[in-house]
């Protein structure tokens, strides 16, 4: 979802033009932009180890998927709500993809648990 997200808003960024200059070039949207991958970048390598616990049958396997929700699922809603913004009004248009993906960010980002509740996990062990 926030692969996706990012993919689309990077490219209306650069198609979009604001003062007869790209979108994308202004240093406050390319740190929006910046912020949001890294926000994936970091879940990702949770991601992949949850999997690998779960599929060895790690006894902290649970911890493992607790983490890597917790850290996909907000770096996810976090880059939909900068998808939302970066492309105004037609973000919530049924014109483009965009809004179906805005629309199920937060209920995925909570779905099997909150992230409170599963860094709650984390700590709990």
């Amino acid at each position: 979802l926030g692969r996706a997200l990012l993919a689309a808003t990077v490219a209306h960024v650069k198609q979009r033009t604001q003062f007869a200059v790209p979108l994308g070039s202004f240093q406050a949207v390319k740190h929006r932009l910046a912020d949001a991958l890294i926000g994936l970048e970091l879940a990702e390598p949770l991601v992949y180890a949850a999997a690998l616990a779960v599929a060895a049958g790690v006894p902290s396997a649970g911890r493992e998927v607790a983490a890597a929700k917790a850290a996909a699922g907000e770096a996810g809603y976090a880059t939909a709500r900068t998808a939302l913004q970066l492309h105004g009004a037609v973000g919530y248009t049924e014109e483009l993809d965009l809004s179906l993906w805005i629309r199920k960010a937060r209920p995925l980002r909570d779905a099997w648990g909150t992230p409170a509740e599963c860094r709650t996990r984390v700590l709990d062990g």
